[in-house]
């Protein structure tokens, strides 16, 4: 060891583990380390948007300004009523600077799905948000975006447990 690593304090490592705080009726909203992540199965509907909405002003309030937003509407989803999208960007918009960032990543890789990216994303350039927010086709290209804003090295540490969530709902999904 030379003598400046020995002069640093060493760093406690955090564990990056899901920790699941609700997986019932089509949604899955956890956190892995600095980011909350809501993966949604079904259509967003508002009952289930207020516990979406808790959890990350929980996790937002617990560390203001380094805590991320990963939200996963898989293409089984069907599209939020209007009410809900409204929510969404007044959700977002709301933590301002508490917020450090936002991924949504809506999959699927026909005409609506590649619509509802850019209407996302135009509604979101006219909200003019305080918190960085893009709009991703694909998981692993929103945990390179997001590990640039919560960390090196943790893009494939992410990557790795949403498809663990996906496999506990996929366990708790009746066949």
């Amino acid at each position: 060891m030379n003598a400046k690593a020995a002069q640093e304090p060493r760093r406690a490592v955090t564990p990056w583990r899901l920790t699941v705080t609700h997986d019932r009726g089509g949604l899955l909203v956890a956190r892995i380390g600095p980011v909350c992540l809501a993966i949604w199965r079904t259509k967003p509907i508002m009952d289930l948007f207020q516990v979406q909405r808790f959890d990350l002003a929980a996790a937002v309030a617990s560390d203001p300004g380094n805590v991320a937003f990963l939200c996963v509407v898989e293409s089984s989803a069907e599209p939020p009523d209007q009410a809900v999208r409204d929510a969404s960007a007044d959700m977002i918009a709301s933590f301002g600077k508490k917020l450090a960032a936002c991924a949504c990543v809506i999959e699927g890789t026909g005409f609506r799905a590649a619509i509802t990216r850019t209407v996302l994303a135009g509604m979101q350039f006219v909200a003019r948000s305080a918190t960085p927010t893009r709009f991703f086709e694909r998981v692993p290209v929103a945990a390179g975006w997001l590990s640039g804003i919560v960390g090196p090295g943790s893009e494939s540490v992410l990557g790795d447990q949403v498809e663990f969530a996906r496999k506990r709902l996929d366990a708790a999904s009746p066949t």
